[in-house]
């Protein structure tokens, strides 16, 4: 599933702090959901469960994102 690829990519970019990947990866990401929403208007058990595991990428993403705020300001 392309969503799982793209899950998959997001988190190694997250890991690497590679932010022009992620940016990328996010305008991807933003056609991908439209379509998974098209595909799945009437099978909402898959559509919670691509877009939750998504949600958890995410989070990790802002926490990665604060964690460098956080750094930026203590020097």
């Amino acid at each position: 599933m392309a969503m799982r690829s793209l899950q998959q990519a997001l988190t190694v970019a997250l890991q690497q702090e590679d932010w022009e990947r992620i940016r990328h990866l996010d305008r991807v990401c933003v056609v991908l959901i439209d379509r998974v929403i098209a595909a799945n208007r009437n099978d909402k058990s898959t559509l919670i469960r691509a877009l939750s595991e998504l949600k958890g990428v995410y989070a990790g993403l802002i926490a990665q994102c604060r964690q460098e705020v956080t750094l930026l300001h203590a020097t």
